[in-house]
């Protein structure tokens, strides 16, 4: 079988910023990855957008929607089925997460994680009524992931519901194969995936240009610099912070045990030419202990270089994360290092998972002075945050990757 029979289908799972997702991906593969004969895009339609007299039978086109209370409608005529994703590589495009996407005749309802879900279950469901080369799910940000530390609170006898296991449970049993997304908050999240068979790629942001390997995306010479940049957004900005310090005082911060060996990797990638002494003298190590719902508390650990006796005044420290939320700990951290006279206090996350009763408390730049987030979830201008447009570039390449190996495999 020929590479050009080997389509790769996206199919934006719902409206909006997703089917805009959906679309850029669908380019990039065509002008960076020259897929032009082996990549196709079926878009679904709200119900609003249907004709009424429309007839439920095989011409029906492909229908994303929400009934009145929001349970999840994915309709689809056999004609469709069999003649654009029947023997095809599906890829599912849905953002789990869209704190200020609203549904209903009134556009007052909120669509939460649970019905994009659902929503991605139904697509599956269709799906599954002809036979696909392979199903993978396309998402930015990957929902219910926070349990990851599940063991831990154990010990205390604190017992949590273990829904990341459970998700990627019900994904593998609607006869999913792969799943694509960007910084997934844990390693037990690839873990858990490949215990149960499902194809598990978690797309590194903070990566430096010696972990992309061009031959993998059949690139070379400048085009390949040039996609390069794209697929190392933090790197990219932290150079270029690096550029207008003169001085070279850029630190990083690690908050809390979760987030240091992110830091490190990040800083080791930053200043390659560093000896190990040095290098982690310019990361400040703290830790975390959030000791109930609300309460967190915060110090230097007992090994950090960098503590309350020497932060430097004319400094810039970058707190290293993958969750951008309310802010509580990143504020309690930024705190700190102003009390003790740090100059300035950026926060770089990839996911802004804030809704939007935290937008207040996510907005107080007291002690933080800038924030910068990927763009994986669709956020409201009342956020006060940079955002970097790398999501399409990062799911394409990952995505590329993924479809090449099936390629290859026939």
């Amino acid at each position: 079988m020929t590479d050009n029979q080997t389509k790769l289908l996206l199919v934006p799972c719902s409206g909006e910023e997703t089917t805009d997702l959906a679309q850029e991906i669908f380019k990039i593969l065509q002008k960076d990855y020259g897929m032009e004969q082996q990549i196709e895009i079926l878009d679904s339609f709200r119900r609003k957008d249907i004709n009424k007299d429309t007839i439920k039978d095989n011409r029906h086109p492909l229908v994303s929607d929400y009934f009145s209370d929001l349970e999840v409608q994915v309709d689809v005529g056999r004609n469709r089925l069999k003649d654009i994703i029947r023997g095809k590589h599906v890829a599912l495009v849905e953002h789990l997460l869209t704190p200020n996407r609203l549904v209903g005749e009134d556009e007052t309802q909120i669509v939460g994680v649970n019905d994009h879900i659902m929503t991605v279950r139904g697509f599956l469901d269709d799906i599954s009524k002809v036979d696909t080369l392979k199903k993978t799910l396309v998402a930015p940000y990957l929902s219910y992931v926070r349990s990851h530390s599940i063991e831990k609170y154990e010990e205390r006898g604190f017992f949590q519901f273990d829904s990341l296991r459970k998700t990627l449970s019900d994904y593998k049993g609607d006869k999913l194969n792969s799943l694509i997304t960007i910084d997934p908050h844990s390693i037990k999240s690839a873990q858990i995936a490949e215990n149960m068979g499902l194809e598990f790629h978690a797309i590194n942001p903070f990566q430096s240009g010696r972990a992309i390997v061009p031959y993998k995306l059949g690139l070379s010479g400048g085009k390949a610099k040039k996609i390069f940049k794209k697929l190392r957004p933090f790197q990219e900005k932290f150079a270029n912070l690096r550029k207008r310090n003169k001085r070279n005082n850029v630190y990083c911060v690690s908050v809390d045990d979760g987030t240091e060996k992110r830091t490190e990797n990040f800083m080791e990638r930053a200043y390659p030419d560093l000896e190990p002494e040095e290098l982690y003298s310019m990361i400040a190590f703290l830790d975390k202990d959030r000791v109930s719902y609300g309460n967190s508390l915060a110090a230097f650990k007992h090994f950090s270089q960098i503590n309350e006796n020497n932060i430097d005044k004319e400094g810039t420290y970058v707190i290293i994360d993958d969750m951008f939320v309310s802010a509580r700990t990143a504020n309690d951290v930024s705190k700190i290092l102003k009390q003790l006279g740090a100059n300035r206090v950026e926060v770089w996350t990839s996911h802004p998972v804030t809704s939007l009763k935290q937008h207040k408390t996510a907005n107080d730049r007291t002690y933080i002075d800038h924030v910068v987030c990927l763009d994986t979830i669709p956020q409201s201008p009342d956020l006060n945050i940079e955002y970097i447009n790398a999501s399409a570039d990062l799911l394409a390449a990952e995505l590329y990757k993924s479809h090449q190996k099936l390629v290859a495999s026939r």
